[in-house]
């Protein structure tokens, strides 16, 4: 009786584990593909400036939204870098910098520039057409209605997923709103895409932007 009992007991721990994993599976899988970007979800939204003249941070990681370059044996060395801000085009956000990557960047303008492309209200506040960007149903999608909580497909990103390059370059303006896509050679399954807010930008100092990944 008491062999039988324990038998019972492992079958029914064994079967909710094993949905349990299930269960987990299937929460990653609808990440995965509710997401254009492969890298892991780490802050919903970051503030971040980059240095012109400083050596480590002029450049950012995506992955884990630290300093692009690390010290290492008395020398600058590159850690992670997936932007970068001035030196390989003045006053310009570079990305697809690494080797093996290739990226695109698009600006999309002001915020008031896309309400009246894409005609959706602005309400006093900033900030609804970034907010609004985000990647549905394997397409960017920006604000149509705001009080029915519409979107509407995002023209420009379809540049986005034309082919990278190495290095690819955009003036980096306050107030404007950008999209940036990078790919690895190497890796076909490999993909970032980010939506980035200029806040400033000092050609040749700093530039701080707000961004998320989609």
């Amino acid at each position: 009786m008491k062999i039988s009992s324990k038998l019972t007991l492992s079958l029914f721990v064994a079967v909710f584990l094993s949905l349990g994993f299930v269960s987990a599976s299937g929460q990653q899988l609808v990440s995965r593909v509710s997401r254009a970007t492969t890298l892991p979800l780490t802050a919903p939204s970051t503030i971040t400036t980059l240095y012109a003249n400083d050596p480590i941070a002029n450049s950012l990681c995506f992955s884990d939204g630290k300093e692009g370059g690390v010290f290492q044996n008395g020398e600058p060395r590159n850690r992670c870098s997936h932007i970068e801000f001035d030196a390989y085009k003045t006053a310009s956000l570079s990305v697809g910098i690494e080797g093996g990557e290739l990226g695109r960047i698009i600006d999309l303008g002001t915020d008031d520039e896309l309400s009246k492309q894409y005609g959706y209200q602005l309400t006093l506040g900033k900030g609804q057409g970034f907010a609004s960007i985000e990647f549905r149903a394997g397409k960017l999608v920006i604000m149509k209605d705001r009080k029915a909580g519409t979107r509407q497909a995002l023209i420009q990103g379809q540049q986005l997923f034309e082919t990278g390059q190495s290095v690819a370059s955009a003036e980096a303006r306050a107030g404007h709103i950008y999209l940036a896509r990078i790919t690895d050679t190497y890796n076909a399954d490999f993909q970032i895409l980010v939506k980035l807010l200029v806040l400033s930008a000092r050609p040749g100092d700093s530039v701080t932007f707000r961004w998320e990944l989609l």
